[in-house]
C-alpha cells in the first residue's frame, strides 16, 4: 500500500492516498502495531516488521504532497503509536544475547518476520523490514518538525541515528560471517536478493 501510495502521490492522486491512509489507520493496534494487510476478517496480526515504517513513510510522502497540516495533525496519534511499536520492536533485538560474535549481526534490527515473502519458511532478520524502519524513521522525524513537535523530533531523531549505527555495523558483520561481497537480503541467511 504504501509502495502504490508513492506512485499515486507521484501521479497527482493524493486525495486517493489520504483516503486509504484514513482509512487504513483505524485498523492500527492499541499497541501502535501497523497490521500488514486488512481484509474481510479486520487487521492481520501477523508479525510482518516492514508495516511501522512503510506506515510512516506513507504519512509523511503524503503531506510532503499535500502540505495538508490539518490532516497529518488528525494522523499524528496514529504516527507516535506506530514510531513508539517500531522502538520497541528494534530495543528487543538490542540485547547482551546479540553481542556474540555468532549473533552480532542482529543487534539493533527489526526483530525475524516474513514480511520479505521469500522467507514465508522460516522469519528471518530481514533488511527489507530494517530499510522500511529507516524510512519509517525519516518519515516520523519530518512529521514530528511540521508538526513543530520540537521534543518529539529530537528524541525520533536519537532513536532513528541509533538505529541506522546499528543497521551499518549489521550489514558490515553480516558481509564478514557469510563471507560475501555483497549485501544480503537477511543478516541471518546471507542470502542474494536481487529485490
Amino acid at each position: 500500500g504504501a509502495m502504490m501510495s508513492d506512485a499515486l502521490l507521484r501521479l497527482g492522486h493524493a486525495d486517493a492516498v489520504k483516503s486509504y491512509a484514513d482509512w487504513f489507520a483505524p485498523h492500527q493496534f492499541a499497541n501502535g502495531k501497523v497490521p500488514c494487510c486488512v481484509d474481510v476478517r479486520g487487521a492481520d496480526p501477523v508479525p510482518e516488521n516492514d508495516s511501522p515504517g512503510e506506515f510512516l513513510y506513507l504519512v509523511a510522502e503524503t503531506y510532503r504532497t499535500t502540505h495538508d497540516r490539518a490532516w497529518l495533525e488528525k494522523l499524528w496519534p496514529n504516527v507516535a503509536a506506530a514510531a513508539r511499536y517500531m522502538n520497541e520492536l528494534r530495543l528487543s533485538e538490542r540485547t547482551p544475547r546479540n553481542q556474540t560474535d555468532e549473533r552480532r549481526a542482529y543487534y539493533g534490527l527489526m526483530p525475524p518476520s516474513i514480511s520479505h515473502e521469500g522467507y514465508s519458511d522460516r522469519p528471518a532478520y530481514s533488511y527489507w523490514d530494517d530499510l522500511w524502519a529507516l524510512a519509517g524513521y525519516d518519515g516520523a522525524v519530518s512529521i514530528a518538525k511540521a508538526l513543530n513537535r520540537i521534543e518529539d523530533a529530537d528524541r525520533l531523531s536519537g532513536e532513528r541515528d541509533e538505529f541506522l549505527g546499528d543497521l551499518e555495523a549489521s550489514v558490515k558483520h553480516a558481509i564478514a560471517r557469510h563471507r560475501i561481497g555483497y549485501i544480503p537480503g537477511s543478516a541471518d541467511r546471507g542470502d542474494f536478493d536481487p529485490t
